[in-house]
């Protein structure tokens, strides 16, 4: 398709007519030379390291089949890190530099990030301000794209300072996790409802949408905790503060962090018979966790390579063989079609990047690789969590 697409932009350069998104006649949008520049921000530290390594192994091959080419120009592709040496998330000032960096390069075409929940926050922003494409490959921050229920202040307006979206995500925004937390939850006939979140931007949002949805539909939200730091002994003392407001559940909103196990622990000996209802977030703790309460489930986007439909299976072969690995996360597809689909808007808008942001606009509800309706369930069992079955 790419290669059609290329191939139409050069009958329509050769008969001297502007491209379909790239005519909007802006000086400062268009790229001048003979190469485009395409810069990748992801973790190479923490917890998202080993999904970083698949989406990036992704985004390679894309380029490879493109030829390192889009729009008759060579493209150079620039990975940036969002994390430093021994870090477990991503920092703001450091997504804030990656952005910053592609914004201060004239041939920079597209800006792929962030995989890191809630990283987009900061450098959306930035590129936005310069007009430049954003790919995001993993994040579903749900206020990047829409107003979340609960946070009436915390629309998308607020980080689009030209008025005009330039972020693209592939993955679904977490208002769709959300009411499948809940409705699972419903479900299993509970009543009362407690929310933990950690205390980052991801957390503390999912956390507010979970809230304003049950204050709807229910279960009634009877208590809210929030972790900070990484002082186990509060633990506890924050187990017992929602065992005094009797939940039948509780959800925790967050990504895998130094009080996720301790907190676990906590519910095993003061909630044992109340069920866990955990994000996606928590799947990329790597070590076991030896004590939990007797049930605890996560719900995922992404299911197992092994589940995955054939064609995104063969994908991930094709990955990992370039990537000289036997095999590589399901994450690297998210990788490989945040790749595509930037190269395939400079092909039809040409080196503009007011065209480019376009093209990828209209082109991100094509059928993805990984595009489902389902939710994959996970539980914990002998201290990790397992892949269980779909959920529609």
């Amino acid at each position: 398709m790419a290669r059609a697409l290329t191939a139409l932009a050069t009958l329509i350069a050769a008969a001297g007519l502007g491209g379909c998104f790239g005519g909007d006649g802006s000086e400062e949008s268009r790229i001048s030379g003979r190469t485009l520049t395409i810069y990748s921000s992801l973790p190479a530290h923490g917890a998202s390291a080993s999904a970083a390594r698949a989406v990036a192994a992704g985004e390679g091959l894309a380029l490879a089949d493109a030829g390192k080419r889009a729009g008759h120009r060579r493209v150079r592709w620039v990975r940036l890190d969002s994390t430093r040496p021994g870090g477990r998330v991503w920092e703001p000032d450091l997504v804030s530099a990656n952005a910053k960096r592609a914004t201060a390069d004239p041939t920079t075409v597209a800006y792929l990030g962030e995989l890191d929940y809630g990283a987009s926050a900061v450098s959306v922003p930035i590129t936005n301000e310069k007009g430049i494409l954003q790919v995001s490959p993993g994040d579903g921050l749900a206020s990047l794209t829409t107003v979340p229920p609960g946070r009436p202040q915390a629309g998308p307006a607020r980080y689009y300072p030209t008025d005009e979206r330039t972020f693209v995500r592939l993955t679904p925004s977490d208002l769709g996790l959300a009411e499948a937390l809940l409705l699972r939850i419903r479900g299993s006939g509970a009543h009362r409802l407690a929310v933990v979140c950690d205390d980052h931007i991801y957390g503390r949002e999912l956390a507010a949408e979970l809230v304003a949805r049950a204050h709807r539909d229910g279960p009634e939200p009877v208590a809210g905790e929030e972790l900070h730091g990484d002082d186990p002994t509060a633990m506890p003392g924050l187990v017992k503060d929602l065992a005094d407001e009797h939940p039948d559940v509780v959800v925790y909103a967050g990504v895998s962090g130094p009080l996720t196990a301790p907190f676990l622990t906590a519910m095993a000996r003061g909630l044992p018979n109340v069920p866990v209802f955990a994000t996606s977030g928590v799947l990329a703790r790597t070590s076991a966790l030896r004590v939990a309460p007797r049930r605890v489930e996560v719900l995922s986007t992404l299911p197992p390579a092994a589940r995955l439909p054939l064609r995104a299976r063969r994908l991930l072969r094709r990955i990992a063989r370039r990537a000289g690995l036997r095999s590589v996360d399901p994450e690297a597809i998210y990788g490989y079609e945040s790749m595509r689909l930037a190269l395939d808007a400079v092909d039809r808008a040409g080196a503009n990047r007011r065209g480019v942001v376009r093209a990828a606009r209209m082109g991100d509800r094509r059928a993805s690789t990984l595009a489902s309706d389902r939710f994959a369930l996970y539980r914990l069992r002998h201290g990790r969590f397992t892949f269980q079955r779909e959920l529609r």
